[in-house]
């Protein structure tokens, strides 16, 4: 929130970590999520503090092999806010 813009912008580094956060949960490679911290500056700009972003590493433990994966409400807000919802399964 510190980086935070009332507006409706989104920051580059904010979409470029929204969409490598999608790549990853697609592909599942969900340890490249669980060390979120060695995916770059992004990383670090969008998650300064994990408790937003941890349960989605709860969510992936639950996940069933080749089970699909869909995305709603995408988008940023507020220039740093990644508002991105993942579904499991049908």
């Amino acid at each position: 929130l510190r980086l935070a813009k009332w507006d409706d912008s989104a920051a580059d580094w904010a979409l470029k970590f929204d969409a490598l956060v999608a790549e990853k949960i697609l592909s599942g490679d969900d340890e490249a999520l669980v060390n979120y911290l060695s995916l770059g500056d992004e990383a670090r700009l969008s998650i300064p503090t994990p408790e937003h972003y941890l349960p989605l590493l709860y969510a992936l433990g639950l996940r069933e092999k080749d089970e699909p994966v869909t995305f709603f409400n995408e988008g940023v807000s507020l220039s740093s806010i990644s508002m991105r919802s993942v579904r499991f399964g049908g």
